[in-house]
């Protein structure tokens, strides 16, 4: 046994000592070892033990006599060399990536401790090839990326579809399913920049592309995930599907490795500490090899200080600053102070622009206001830039852009208590004259990486770091408008509430409004509601058209919440306060509408939307909306004719100016009218291309229909698993008024004979929809989801609980309203 542990711990890295030993890359050997995933935590767990074993018996040798102990001392070292050079991380990679059930490898630590390097090295070292996508504050990667690299590796057929789906979701199953014996591994760096504050990703495609890639049908697709912090899944389970390899700090020994390495040829810098003060560092600095790039820069600039006496003022630091990340901070600023001038002022402009760009706009920034003799040539910008990308900023992996993470870019430029007040204005000019910059270009180019919404966060962020809540504002409405759907854009919503009471207060209204309408799409209706009263407490009496608006989204988030009476009167009254503004007629008529259909009262529900259609004129995206909204009810009335024609004009309409959103909306709807007639197969297709469209706009409405269609669709076919599946999908974008969709999973549940999830289901479905019938009892939707409910819940399967809750519900619901005639000639 002790030979055995003697060879694993020599050689370490198992899968490469046998491909060594038998010549091959994959053996019956090596398949056994890789067929579970606890074969490598039990190797890890007997790494360790040997270890101890191995430590105590070195200490119960040093108390005897002379000997021979150089076995149990060479062991001992080795043990040591084993852990100093990462191998259990590199050990466990390797593991991951020739594990076939392994789908999906999640790399995480702290910043700077070298996830990147280690992912990099095995995938070499392993001979795997592999594409790499770096994300930054302008390229969000997505499924399109994936699509795109599969396609170029894998030269995929047209005829591997199994239908003509050409949504992004669509072709990677179709791929997956063709290319299943090949395998391919891809890399993306840096996702805690694709995170939001809730450590989901923001692109909702993308989370329904890992979730797919790990749970889909079997293929030999690998994706790394490299990042600073653990993601959590919007909806899904690929989260908990993942196998997960934390890096942190270097030990000593590896870290004494790397700073000899890292410094080259260069003397009198952090290697040529001893080893106490250079332990002493490593616990500082927390074994990060990026914040000891940092010491060398600062050394390397800072002429009046040695190695030692920087160690010294950093221990002073980290005990003042009680966390790593604080020196960190704390490094980054003397770094900046220690450059000489040119260098300080190119880094600063980087840091500025908190997005990557290129060395000619990093130097017209720089020479921006400085005499022509004193201006800096690109050429020489750029060497500098070169320079600076070897420890204090990044690069993309062109070498062309460079760039600061947003995080480190605002504490380079945050302003400390006490500076003086030159300081301040001089950053605060070149924060805008940055911002500027970065609007120039976003004008100029629309096509660009930089046309992405997401980033020109960054041209908002530099108005906010300059203090200057107006141009903000003026950006982010600009963005606004410009986006595809023409509503505002969840990605200013932290931005909006920043700027909420410093903007003009003639502002203040809309900037409400916008946040008002990007509460209630998070399913925040308090804040919503809150935001609404603010909007229309600011509005001036003389601006009723204003007033109108907000009391049309006011009504929406109502009708959400079913208040249907409450939100009739406000779309009364945007109507009464502005009966010719086309925006407004059209918004409340609709709205008045909806409330109509919930009613059970369709042809007045009809006749509000025909002439809400009318009165908005030609222009798709006032259009567009309110004719799947008529197509939709005339699905419901079985009025055939009337809906094929209607969505014909939709499609005209859609094909000569639409975007994706627009795009996604008439898709949605042709599903709805294929599946009421029967054409399950046209529907499916028009659902999935619909899904496609709408989820890289952030399209939750579109998005839950779409879904909620292929659900039933999928329960037509008898699939039930497929059926709950995206019914599941469907909730993660709902709010708590899309109690279809709870129905449509319970039901789903049921047919699986999953009873307890079904039944968990249903009593949040009884629960949901006895909340709405409290609040509006002619809300005959509410009802028919109530009576599915109960439905849910009775039956031999239904236990003591649920008859116990059927037979508690209130008084009201007793007493259920006679639904109109028109509702009943039409089933």
């Amino acid at each position: 046994m002790s030979l055995v542990l003697g060879a694993l711990l020599t050689f370490g890295d198992v899968p490469r000592w046998w491909a060594v030993l038998t010549d091959a890359e994959e053996t019956d050997f090596l398949r056994f070892l890789d067929r579970s995933d606890k074969v490598a935590s039990i190797l890890s767990l007997l790494v360790g033990v040997a270890a101890l074993l191995l430590a105590v018996a070195q200490v119960r040798r040093s108390g005897r006599p002379p000997g021979p102990p150089a076995t149990f001392a060479e062991q001992a070292r080795q043990v040591a060399d084993f852990f100093v050079n990462r191998r259990v991380e590199r050990l466990r990679l390797r593991w991951a990536l020739n594990d076939r059930r392994s789908r999906l490898i999640v790399v995480h630590g702290p910043p700077g401790v070298g996830k990147t390097e280690l992912v990099r090295r095995v995938l070499i070292k392993a001979g795997i090839d592999h594409g790499w996508h770096l994300a930054t504050p302008a390229f969000s990667p997505g499924v399109d990326t994936i699509v795109r690299e599969l396609d170029a590796v894998w030269e995929t057929p047209r005829d591997a579809f199994s239908h003509p789906d050409e949504s992004p979701i669509g072709r990677l199953e179709a791929m997956l399913r063709s290319q299943g014996t090949r395998r391919h591994v891809i890399v993306f760096d840096s996702m805690e920049r694709l995170l939001n504050d809730d450590r989901q990703l923001m692109d909702l495609s993308f989370d329904e592309a890992l979730d797919l890639i790990t749970s889909g049908p079997r293929h030999r697709v690998k994706l790394v995930l490299v990042t600073d912090r653990l993601p959590a899944a919007a909806g899904g389970d690929w989260v908990g599907k993942a196998r997960r390899i934390a890096v942190d700090g270097l030990p000593l020994e590896h870290f004494r490795t790397f700073v000899a390495e890292s410094a080259g040829e260069r003397t009198n810098l952090l290697a040529s500490l001893d080893d106490r003060k250079l332990a002493e560092v490593r616990r500082d600095l927390g074994g990060r090899p990026r914040l000891a790039q940092l010491f060398d820069a600062i050394v390397e600039s800072d002429h009046n200080r040695t190695a030692l006496s920087l160690a010294a003022e950093l221990h002073d630091w980290a005990a003042r600053a009680g966390s790593v990340d604080g020196v960190g901070d704390r490094l980054r600023r003397e770094m900046t102070e220690a450059f000489r001038s040119d260098r300080r002022r190119i880094y600063r402009a980087v840091a500025a622009f908190a997005t990557p760009v290129d060395a000619a706009t990093v130097a017209a920034l720089v020479n921006e206001g400085r005499d022509r003799d004193d201006q800096l040539d690109t050429e020489d910008v750029r060497g500098e830039l070169v320079t600076l990308g070897r420890h204090a900023i990044h690069a993309d992996r062109s070498g062309r852009l460079f760039f600061l993470g947003p995080a480190e870019a605002y504490r380079v430029l945050e302003w400390q208590h006490g500076d003086d007040l030159k300081k301040i204005g001089a950053d605060r000019e070149l924060l805008e004259n940055a911002a500027e910059a970065l609007r120039r270009r976003r004008k100029a180019d629309r096509h660009g990486d930089w046309a992405d919404p997401q980033a020109s966060l960054a041209e908002v962020g530099a108005w906010l770091r300059a203090d200057m809540p107006v141009p903000a504002f003026r950006s982010i409405e600009e963005m606004d408008n410009d986006a595809e759907t023409g509503s505002p854009t969840m990605l200013f919503r932290a931005a909006r509430q920043l700027i909420a009471d410093r903007i003009d207060p003639t502002d203040q209204p809309a900037n409400y409004n916008a946040l008002g309408y990007l509460f209630r799409a998070s399913g925040d209706y308090r804040s919503a509601d809150d935001a609404y009263c603010s909007a229309l407490a600011g509005v001036a009496d003389d601006q009723p058209a204003w007033k109108a608006k907000i009391y049309v989204n006011r009504g929406d988030l109502l009708w959400a919440q079913g208040h249907v009476g409450r939100a009739f009167s406000d779309f009364e009254n945007a109507l009464h306060l502005a009966p010719s503004d086309p925006a407004v007629t059209a918004g409340a008529l609709s709205g008045k509408a909806r409330c109509r259909r919930r009613e059970g009262k369709f042809t007045e529900a009809e006749n509000f939307l025909a002439e809400a259609l009318r009165r908005a004129g030609r222009q798709p995206r006032r259009m567009v909306p309110l004719a799947v909204r008529l197509v939709r009810l005339y699905v419901e009335t079985e009025q055939w004719l009337e809906a094929e024609t209607l969505i014909s004009r939709i499609r005209e309409s859609v094909a000569h100016d639409g975007g994706s959103a627009l795009r996604a909306a008439y898709l949605d709807t042709l599903a709805d009218l294929r599946l009421a007639r029967g054409q399950w197969d046209e529907a499916l297709r028009a659902a999935r291309d619909a899904v496609g469209l709408a989820l890289p706009v952030h399209d939750p409405v579109t998005a839950l229909q779409a879904r909620s269609t292929i659900s039933v669709i999928r329960m037509h076919q008898g699939k039930f698993e497929q059926a709950a599946r995206e019914a599941m999908l469907a909730r993660r974008y709902s709010g708590s008024d899309a109690l279809i969709v709870i129905a449509l999973q319970g039901v789903a549940l049921r047919r699986l004979s999953r009873l307890a999830e079904a039944r968990h289901a249903f009593d949040e479905l009884l629960r949901q929809a006895e909340i709405r019938t409290r609040r509006y009892k002619q809300d005959f939707a509410a009802w028919a989801l109530l009576g599915i409910a109960v439905c849910g819940l009775v039956g031999p399967w239904s236990t003591a609980r649920n008859r116990s809750t059927l037979r508690s519900l209130p008084s009201h619901m007793r007493s259920i309203p006679k639904p109109s005639r028109h509702l009943l000639s039409r089933g």
